[in-house]
């Protein structure tokens, strides 16, 4: 059973927004999600280069890795969404 949204001027929107830091309806009409996540073909944007240097990037170990991280990281969105 699907909870119905909460509405503004409810207890329960003002508890969203204050627990979340967005309105309910932020993302009303988002066409994709902004927020980037992790790739083998950016993540020298989130791994500090002292920590790269001593990986090897070419490694099936380490795409499996950036897989990994990819799925399990949650953009704001996703984390909306779930909500």
């Amino acid at each position: 059973m699907e909870m119905p949204e909460p509405k503004e001027g409810q207890k329960e929107y003002a508890l969203f927004q204050k627990l979340y830091g967005k309105s309910w309806n932020y993302y009303e009409n988002l066409e994709f999600d902004p927020q980037e996540k992790i790739t083998e073909f950016n993540y020298e944007k989130f791994i500090p280069s002292e920590i790269l240097k001593d990986m090897n990037t070419g490694s099936n170990e380490f795409k499996n890795t950036i897989e990994l991280l990819n799925l399990n990281m949650r953009t704001d969105y996703e984390k909306h969404c779930d909500a």
